[in-house]
């Protein structure tokens, strides 16, 4: 725009010198010409500006991870004058990094007529995103001029965490004697009640092997679970590596994790007593989960829980909370980084005493020599197990640990 600016200037001073070197009739229509042209070329974009309508029209504000979203806009041109081109400033669906990006389009739309662009694109990362049009900038034909009209057409697009479906998670507290001595309420029987025809996603270890070989065909056992204990379950969405994009990556890992368990929990008549920091409220919250009603009101928490941009140490969440349930048999905790001094001081907080630990670690290609010997070192205290969960395929990574530690 500048360059037509200049470009303009100078036809005008050639016209002016024109003008008082020759003193003709021509010169001096062709000065008029140059110096009222912008104007007419101004008010025609200002009624390009007033006639021109755009609409943003959102199919849903609401898509899961990785699922397609579909925003389309449309420019309605009511003038005899071309919009060619218009700038739209807007906030919408990138494909080549697969999230929403603040993006200047440049637009043409003919006289009298509409045109549609549709904005879709899966995103990667959970989270409350602006989106719509903020405005649009409209040049007259001489491209001197860039008047703006304002749209504000911007709503909150959610974009919501997976839900991850896990096998069930059988406590082991029955083969613990010390765990068991003190958290007998969190104990999960098992009563034998029926047997059934074996079906392809049932586990081998429930086949009935006596019956089945009586009826030649496999028969698995039925089982009745009486309530259980609660397990908690702390969740440490800390930003632990030095670019954002990781952060964001482990942050959802973590988020969808917590969900899958709680899931999974309270299937097996489990509650669960969930901690996180808020980066909203600035201290550190928690919900308990003891049905599909509970389960919903933490995805929707989760849904909506803006990213944790500063450092909130996950053991002063583990200390938050001064409120633990005497049936507590069983702490997950979370992360995507092991610290040395949060296993020291892990025996001073009492969220963990006589507790089983399931330490589930996001497994990362950055992870260092030092994350590697403080697993080792982890898998050998008692009472603590070290889940490493691939953040590429949570739900199979997952199922691999929970088969691995209910052998």
């Amino acid at each position: 725009m500048k360059k037509y600016r200049i470009i303009y200037l100078i036809i005008f001073i050639i016209c002016t010198v024109l003008l008082f070197a020759y003193k003709s009739k021509l010169t001096t229509v062709l000065f008029l010409f140059t110096l009222f042209l912008p104007a007419l070329s101004f008010i025609l974009a200002f009624i390009t500006k007033l006639l021109l309508k755009v609409s943003v029209i959102y199919k849903t504000n609401t898509v899961k991870k990785n699922e397609p979203t579909l925003i389309t806009v449309k420019l309605t041109n009511r003038f005899i004058m071309p919009v060619s081109p218009g700038g739209m400033l807007c906030t919408m669906p990138f494909k080549p990094k697969n999230t929403f990006e603040y993006l200047n389009i440049l637009m043409t739309v003919p006289p009298c007529s509409s045109v549609t662009v549709n904005f879709t694109s899966p995103i990667k990362l959970r989270g409350v995103y602006p989106a719509g049009v903020e405005k649009m900038i409209i040049y007259d034909f001489l491209k001197i001029f860039a008047l703006k009209k304002k749209v504000n057409r911007i709503e909150d697009f959610t974009v919501l965490p997976r839900k991850l479906l896990i096998e069930p998670i059988l406590s082991d507290d029955e083969n613990d004697s010390e765990t068991a001595s003190v958290n007998r309420f969190a104990l999960i029987k098992n009563t034998f009640v029926n047997v059934r025809d074996y079906q392809p996603e049932d586990s081998v270890k429930h086949i009935h092997w006596k019956m089945s070989a009586k009826l030649d065909k496999l028969m698995v056992k039925q089982y009745e679970r009486s309530a259980g204990g609660t397990s908690i379950i702390l969740a440490d969405m800390n930003g632990y590596f030095p670019f954002e994009e990781d952060n964001a990556e482990a942050a959802d890992c973590i988020m969808e994790i917590m969900l899958a368990l709680n899931f999974s929990l309270i299937g097996e008549k489990r509650s669960c007593l969930n901690l996180w920091y808020s980066s909203v409220n600035k201290s550190c919250d928690s919900l308990m989960v003891d049905d599909e009603e509970g389960y919903l009101s933490l995805y929707d928490i989760m849904s909506a829980l803006p990213r944790q941009t500063e450092i909130f140490l996950p053991e002063d969440t583990a200390q938050s909370c001064t409120e633990i349930p005497s049936d507590a048999g069983d702490v997950y905790f979370i992360t995507s980084q092991i610290r040395t001094d949060f296993i020291k001081k892990m025996g001073e907080i009492e969220l963990f005493y006589n507790k089983r630990i399931k330490i589930l670690l996001i497994n990362s290609s950055m992870q260092s020599e030092q994350q590697e010997e403080l697993a080792e070192t982890i898998s050998g205290l008692s009472r603590t197990e070290l889940w490493k969960i691939d953040k590429e395929d949570i739900e199979a990574s997952l199922n691999q640990e929970i088969a691995q530690y209910s052998k």
